[in-house]
């Protein structure tokens, strides 16, 4: 009873107060412009106009109360519209609507190379063999320059496209339309992506230990292609995924007759063992090349792309198609990771010299065989296979997702007075894309025997991130070469067989690369 007496005369006073104060006040010079009511405003000055001098002071407070409320409703509706309009950061300006669905973020990446790839035994001999010397020594590069926008729509549709404008033309990266079931394991994803086919090669370029991925997926050929992807996973603990696709061409491949195509399939099982996170995974590919050019050439560079020369090539084999097979193991344990792949690769269905002139000779069919493609006397496999371990010297731990390599979140970042994240790694990498096809002769040279060299590269790299979206790297590698289609070239005068020589070659580069 108290307090409504108190209101009442507090309201009474405000009233009379308001009464006077407008009684003393000169009349406006002019009239303003009417504006609309706010529509509670106008419910409650219709309530409280209604009232009767005898309705008591409780009824108009609750008159009041109720328009308080309808203002803080209003205002509460006001800044929901404005959290949906403004953007979050993460890396980038990210807008999204959850209760519509809709969500959209720009994004992109650029990396900057510049280093040395050292001659053969340190020297240089011109361009002996085809080996452009010109193009080893110093150099720099854009190594990527990538621009797009990935986001959600209604209904668990998701999508992501992104495009590489380095070396002065346009490529095409990611570029999916994913569908995600609700309440399931399930995941569709359609469009131009990498086949299922290795960590390495599944691991985003932006997150790797090294400048480049691990020289088997240069050598084997693993790019993205069009296609159509399912997956299974364990959304909540993440601890499985079970991936399988069927590709067809690649997507800047401008051939109408795109006949090549993959299939692939991978397991990876994730488990936690206390505080270590385990990866053990596999894969398998089938790939048929393309009626219209029959052969594939497998080549791989010295462990950077700032020189286009490779060492190991086994020049364009004619041949149908081929199958490859990959393990691959990796721990996280607090600041240190440890990972190791291991692949094999078998061409199938080769064509002997004899079959390609015969080939060649048939005019009813748009089956070809490349000019100057390599025929042999059987199918020939290749291997290739890396080992890693890796430490931060800063406390972070190694970013794990999704069966592949994530992002790593800096605990004391650059801006913030601390160092940022700096991470030290050492890897063996092994690519052999030599083999004998046929015992019946010793000859080294086809179609007897595929010479395209062994490449062994030792490396270590330091990767400084000061805060979550900028990197700077710096490697060091040394590659020894057994063989290959430079081995005369490099060491004219020995006496070995040109598959026996070898010869090294120091590599060093560095890379600053900003995502957004």
């Amino acid at each position: 009873m108290i307090r409504k007496t108190v209101l009442a005369a507090l309201l009474g006073g405000s009233a009379l107060m308001f009464s006077t104060t407008a009684s003393a006040q000169e009349p406006p010079a002019a009239a303003q412009e009417p504006t609309e009511p706010d529509q509670s405003d106008a419910t409650a000055d219709a309530a409280i106009a209604a009232a009767t001098p005898t309705d008591d002071a409780e009824a108009k407070i609750e008159l009041l109360q109720a328009q308080v409320e309808a203002l803080q409703e209003a205002l509460e509706g006001v800044k929901t519209q404005m959290a949906k309009a403004t953007p979050t950061w993460k890396g980038g300006p990210q807008l999204e609507d959850k209760d519509a669905g809709f969500s959209f973020k720009p994004k992109g990446f650029m990396q900057f190379d510049a280093g040395y790839v050292g001659f053969p035994n340190g020297e240089r001999r011109g361009t002996l063999g085809g080996l452009n010397f010109a193009n080893l020594g110093f150099n720099t590069r854009a190594r990527r320059i990538v621009f797009g926008a990935e986001g959600t729509l209604p209904g668990g549709f998701g999508y992501k496209a992104e495009f590489n404008f380095a070396q002065g033309t346009v490529d095409y990266e990611d570029i999916i339309l994913t569908y995600d079931f609700k309440k399931s394991p399930l995941q569709v994803s359609i469009g131009n992506f990498y086949p299922y086919s290795s960590l390495e090669t599944m691991t985003s370029s932006r997150l790797g230990s090294m400048l480049e991925r691990a020289s088997f997926t240069d050598a084997f050929n693993y790019n993205r292609r069009l296609g159509i992807g399912v997956q299974l996973s364990d959304k909540k603990a993440d601890s499985y995924i079970l991936q399988a696709g069927l590709f067809s061409q690649p997507i800047n491949d401008t051939n109408f007759n795109r006949t090549g195509w993959q299939a692939s399939i991978r397991g990876v099982y994730s488990p936690m063992l206390g505080s270590t996170r385990l990866h053990l995974g596999a894969n398998f590919q089938h790939r048929e090349n393309a009626r219209e050019s029959l052969a594939q050439q497998y080549r791989s560079r010295p462990l950077t792309q700032i020189t286009d020369q490779r060492f190991v090539d086994t020049g364009n084999l004619a041949a149908k198609s081929d199958n490859a097979i990959g393990l691959e193991f990796a721990a996280i344990h607090k600041s240190l990771h440890v990972a190791a792949e291991a692949q094999k690769l078998w061409t199938k269905g080769t064509f002997t010299p004899a079959q390609i002139t015969a080939f060649n000779l048939v005019s009813n069919t748009n089956d070809t065989i490349p000019t100057g493609a390599v025929g042999l006397n059987g199918n020939p496999s290749f291997t290739g296979g890396y080992f890693e371990l890796g430490y931060y010297l800063t406390g972070e731990t190694r970013g794990y997702k999704g069966g592949k390599w994530d992002r790593t979140k800096v605990l004391k970042p650059f801006q913030d007075g601390g160092w940022g994240a700096i991470q030290i790694n050492g890897r063996v990498d092994y690519t052999d894309l030599s083999d004998d096809v046929d015992s019946a002769s010793s000859s080294v040279a086809a179609p007897f025997y595929v010479n395209g060299g062994k490449q062994l590269g030792f490396q270590a790299s330091v990767i400084w991130n000061p805060m979550d979206y900028l990197r700077f790297m710096a490697q060091f590698g040394h590659v020894d070469v057994t063989g290959g289609p430079r081995a005369a070239a490099v060491d004219p005068t020995s006496t070995l067989p040109v598959n026996k020589r070898k010869y090294g070659v120091d590599t060093a580069a560095i890379r600053a690369q900003l995502e957004f």
